[in-house]
């Protein structure tokens, strides 16, 4: 993330005198279209109700749909595929600001081998006090773990526009551009813990960060297209494993983000 940073300063400060491609001042712009997702490991810290334990280094994966009419060119489903979606109002002709979700999903990956430390109080075969070292396989009756509905990541961004190139009459264009953005998560996470009742209610469970870089072209002056890479760090403290709410699951880890949208200036 640093790097990418770095990078996208030394972009702005060499090209400072290419700005004001297009008249973009005062306007509004809106996009919407799909993304793919990686995450770094992480620590699952579980606690309540006697249960004080951490699983160490967990793996997950995203969650996009498979390609086909369906839920892509469905109106009624467009919200079931990895999605992103913004609305933004342009400052000056190079600097927006943005409000928006990355509707990622988050799965964690069923019956791998990890490290536990803690005590388990509720897991029945499980239960017990685990010391560093012990491992544990977690299995369906151990713990199902998907931000799925999903790993809403709810930002406010700034964008810095770098053109790049334009036509002579300025109803196309290509630009860089860049920024970084805060979020709040708003996931609905969707967690079996030892057989009990499924959580899977939509609240307030953490916040991040990210930096993000990309290319936006823009095409008979009002559309445009963007493909972004977006770096960031999600940590999630309060992720609801039972239908009580004593019960609750904290991690933080690093994502790395693609996503490709059609939108409008307006």
């Amino acid at each position: 993330m640093k790097l990418l940073l770095l990078s996208c300063l030394m972009v702005s400060l060499g090209t400072s005198a290419f700005a004001g491609a297009l008249d973009k001042k005062g306007k509004w712009y809106f996009f919407y279209g799909y993304n793919r997702a990686e995450y770094s490991n992480s620590d699952y810290h579980v606690t309540g109700n006697g249960n004080d334990f951490t699983l160490r280094n967990v793996k997950a994966k995203d969650g996009q749909s498979a390609i086909g009419a369906d839920p892509y060119l469905n109106p009624f489903a467009w919200s079931v595929p990895q999605n992103s979606i913004h609305i933004g109002y342009y400052l000056t002709d190079n600097l927006s600001i943005s409000l928006g979700n990355d509707h990622m999903k988050y799965i964690m990956e069923s019956n791998q081998v990890v490290n536990i430390d803690g005590t388990i109080a509720t897991g029945g075969i499980y239960n017990g006090t685990y010391v560093p070292g012990d491992t544990v396989t977690i299995s369906p009756d151990f713990l199902l773990f998907e931000h799925t509905d999903g790993l809403n990541f709810v930002s406010l961004e700034l964008e810095h526009y770098i053109p790049l190139w334009k036509n002579g009459k300025e109803t196309h264009a290509l630009s860089f551009y860049w920024g970084p953005g805060l979020a709040i998560m708003y996931p609905k996470t969707n967690a079996t813990l030892f057989g009990q009742a499924r959580h899977d209610e939509f609240h307030i469970a953490g916040h991040g960060y990210s930096i993000k870089a990309g290319l936006e072209f823009i095409f008979y002056e009002d559309y445009f297209t963007r493909l972004v890479v977006k770096q960031g760090h999600i940590n999630i403290t309060d992720a609801k494993t039972t239908a009580d709410s004593a019960d609750s699951l904290a991690h933080e880890f690093d994502f790395t983000e693609l996503y490709l949208v059609l939108g409008l200036n307006f």
